[in-house]
């Protein structure tokens, strides 16, 4: 039996549904993304916090821009989240998706560019994916540009251009020059850095606390992962076996960054990959699912509208978009001359299944439980308790529909040229890989290539930073946590981290990664302690015990001022298998509130 080899097309190509899941995941990471960082809005972003603009500037190469850098009070901080929140939103639905992916873009590596010494690995692929998106059809699946689209460009799903290359190549170089970097003999020969990496309590969970004994386990997980992210780059483009290998791989990978989010207090890092294997869903796939949910009508369905009514036709065409309901025709009810007085009559859409009619709220849930994929929501907004507020509802905006439809006019107007992604996006798209890709070849230290400033220059201008050094060459073997003791101005000691009075305890945490607010913190915190980065952790220590001095007050309004404190970190470090592990006190920085 001959085995047939995949087309390029298949190999680099990306179904535009994965495009449109791939659209909806990655604005509801930014979502999460600026809820999780508006927890700390003052003490990262601001004048006020651990990192005044001014001392950020100093540590930004000369090409480096940030909106967030132009003023440094939490109001402006907080109308550009909010501003980022709707560009996510409005991504989300598919509603002016190009522009919206590339405002999201920008002011996702304006924030960045904010605070550098708080950002990690998952950080930088959630701005390459943002960045390969610009190139993308987004919006050509489920989205409001598809229902408000007269003259759709795509007619199949199957879509294979340079960027869709780009993207499923930049994704699965994190893991080969992951891998061509992992190249201490932990990795290679002894198999043991999955063991030093659930060594680091500072960064594992309690489970992994107690995973952590299977020592033979860990020695199989540790070669497992070496070799996945060596050679899963590669046979996942195999045009040989394809859609084996790029299922049983792409699951591989998606299940290796679940047991990261299992071990590890990593972030979001493994959310972002996921969203980043997920592009290479393939449409069989697509087919498979839609064959599994029979049609939840029987008979003709159609949705019909009042003719000259903008907002009541675009309604309808969104409904059907967003229902999943592609074949379901959406008519003027004025083409028929039973429906179209009826409609008069009754001022309301009309919704017919088979002969049976439906008007005004029923009509709505009625045509949710035909959804293949809402119906849950059509039966529950079905029930008696929601029928009249639900018609209410309707009324009110039957009687406003003329003010409606000048809004939707204006902003949902028809789209009769939608965005083409032609020759001259993709030779930039093609531009960006070959530039993204000297750059990965650039980290492996065989190369011996050496980047100059100019290029350099462009890297931080566009935010194309490559660098995966995800426990490369070899996991770190210290783990640290913070002990801050002070004293107050009438003498009293006071355990300045924790925010209480009292000796502060140098006794290690049951769970160390506790002691850390949150992942942002741990990470501003580890970077404070480095003594690989000296300067920089003298800026940082400095910047860190003022904000502690403005944040005192606010945080313990019972007692007197800080007056003076020291900032110590307990540094554990990790022995190899079977020794005891052992802790010293290292002191970082003195501090006098008042002098």
């Amino acid at each position: 039996m001959a085995v047939r080899l995949a087309s390029i097309r298949t190999v680099f190509g990306v179904d535009l549904r994965t495009l449109a899941l791939f659209r909806v995941l990655l604005s509801l990471w930014i979502l999460i993304d600026l809820f999780m960082r508006a927890r700390d809005l003052v003490a990262h972003y601001t004048d006020a916090g651990v990192m005044p603009r001014s001392v950020q500037i100093e540590h930004l190469y000369a090409t480096t821009w940030s909106f967030h850098l132009a003023n440094g009070s939490a109001w402006f901080q907080a109308l550009l989240f909010f501003v980022a929140g709707l560009a996510a939103l409005a991504l989300m639905l598919g509603w002016r998706t190009r522009l919206m992916t590339v405002i999201s873009w920008a002011l996702l590596l304006s924030l960045q560019n904010r605070n550098t010494f708080i950002l990690s690995g998952e950080d930088n692929l959630a701005l390459m994916l943002l960045f390969w998106a610009m190139f993308l059809p987004l919006g050509a699946r489920y989205s409001i540009d598809a229902a408000l689209s007269r003259r759709p460009v795509f007619t199949g799903n199957a879509y294979c251009t340079i960027a869709t290359a780009a993207l499923l190549l930049q994704g699965m170089s994190m893991y080969f020059f992951s891998a061509l970097l992992k190249t201490h003999p932990i990795w290679t020969q002894d198999g043991t850095a999955v063991y030093y990496a659930l060594q680091l309590d500072y960064l594992v969970t309690p489970f992994a606390l107690w995973f952590r004994q299977f020592e033979g386990l860990l020695t199989g997980l540790t070669f497992y992962v070496y070799v996945l992210e060596l050679v899963g780059p590669i046979l996942i483009f195999s045009p040989l076996f394809h859609r084996t290998f790029r299922t049983v791989l792409m699951l591989a990978f998606i299940t290796m960054h679940l047991s990261f989010a299992l071990f590890l207090e990593i972030g979001f890092f493994p959310f972002i990959s996921i969203i980043m294997n997920l592009t290479f869903m393939p449409g069989w796939m697509w087919d498979s699912l839609a064959r599994l949910m029979p049609a939840r009508a029987d008979r003709p369905v159609a949705i019909w509208f009042d003719r000259g009514c903008d907002f009541c036709e675009k309604t309808c065409q969104i409904l059907k978009v967003f229902l999943f309901l592609p074949a379901t025709p959406v008519r003027p009810a004025q083409d028929d001359a039973e429906i179209g007085p009826e409609l008069e009559a009754r001022n309301s859409w009309v919704l017919t299944v088979g002969n049976d009619r439906h008007f005004k709220f029923d009509a709505l849930s009625r045509l949710i439980t035909i959804s293949p994929v809402l119906f849950p929501l059509g039966t529950l907004l079905g029930l008696k308790v929601f029928r009249k507020p639900g018609d209410r509802i309707y009324d009110w905006v039957g009687r406003n529909r003329s003010s409606f439809s000048r809004v939707t006019a204006f902003a949902l107007p028809w789209c009769d040229r939608p965005p083409r992604f032609g020759a001259v996006t993709q030779m930039l798209a093609a531009a960006a890989f070959v530039f993204v890709t000297v750059q990965n070849i650039s980290t492996v230290p065989a190369s011996g290539l050496t980047l100059p400033a100019q290029f350099i220059g462009v890297r931080q201008a566009l935010g194309l930073y490559q660098n995966w050094t995800m426990f490369a060459p070899y996991p770190e073997m210290t783990s640290p946590w913070p002990v801050i003791e002070g004293e107050l101005a009438d003498g009293t000691m006071a355990d300045v981290y924790n925010g209480r009075t009292g000796l502060a305890d140098f006794e290690k945490p049951e769970i160390v990664s506790r002691r850390y607010a949150n992942y942002r913190w741990r990470k501003f915190l580890s970077n404070l302690e480095d003594q690989s980065y000296e300067d920089e952790t003298q800026v940082l220590a400095l910047n860190y015990a003022r904000y502690l001095c403005r944040d005192w007050p606010d945080r313990m309004t019972a007692v007197a001022a800080l007056s003076n404190f020291v900032i110590y970190f307990q540094i554990e470090r990790t022995p190899p298998p079977g020794d005891q592990k052992t802790v010293e006190t290292r002191q970082v920085w003195i501090h006098d509130c008042f002098g």
